[in-house]
């Protein structure tokens, strides 16, 4: 199954904003690793191995299956002797109330707000993640880029909007992800063509008790 991998800095953490239910691996380099979870809403931190969908790997990292919104916190990597060895502090935002637009049908993205928190006024706005490939060549065809909702508080640098929230209560409708998609004509380069594996299904006909089902494609992934 295709993943995306995430990498920090040796001893450092880093912030990222992730949709919700695309699995993911982080990246912790140390064979006798031990990690923790710390949720946003302040719970003491717990190991992640009493977490069903989270494993850790044989080299050290971490991977995590079809995680959701409630997993958005810190995972904390550390070593035998408990010295931190890498940090992630991660905004799974709700793929279900992703946003979607079509740049070519003059469909618009969401639009910045500002938001009023106690004494504070901070300004919620889609951080957009570069635009991915043509998924076609020599003919027209579509690429897609992600957005992830932020937060930008006049005293703090911008960050994931759940992450800057924490344990805030309520539904802000503005703060979800976004995907936008626009029409794209590339020429073909075979250099960078290579082989994909395939996968054979067995032919299977709908009968009047079974005329619903889902689908899953192996290798699929909202990431690229």
């Amino acid at each position: 199954m295709d993943m995306i991998l995430i990498s920090c800095t040796y001893k450092s953490l880093c912030q990222q904003a992730l949709l919700s239910g695309n699995d993911v691996v982080l990246q912790c380099d140390h064979p006798k690793t031990v990690w923790y979870f710390s949720s946003i809403l302040g719970e003491d931190p717990l190991l992640v191995s009493s977490m069903p969908n989270i494993k850790k790997l044989p080299g050290g990292s971490l991977q995590l299956t079809n995680p959701q919104p409630s997993q958005t916190g810190l995972y904390h990597c550390q070593d035998n002797d408990n010295a931190l060895v890498v940090e992630y502090e991660l905004d799974f935002q709700d793929v279900t109330t992703l946003h979607i637009t079509h740049k070519d049908l003059g469909q618009k993205p969401l639009q910045n707000e500002t938001l009023r928190l106690d004494s504070s006024v901070v300004l919620i706005f889609t951080h957009w993640e570069p635009w991915q490939d043509c998924n076609r060549c020599g003919e027209p065809g579509e690429r897609k880029r992600l957005g992830y909702c932020y937060v930008e508080d006049p005293l703090e640098k911008p960050m994931p909007c759940w992450l800057y929230l924490r344990s805030e209560k309520g539904q802000y409708s503005r703060m979800r992800p976004e995907l936008q998609v626009e029409a794209c004509l590339v020429p073909c380069d075979h250099f960078r063509e290579i082989n994909q594996p395939y996968f054979i299904f067995d032919i299977y006909q709908l009968g009047e008790l079974t005329n619903n089902m889902w689908l899953t494609c192996p290798l699929a992934s909202i990431y690229r």
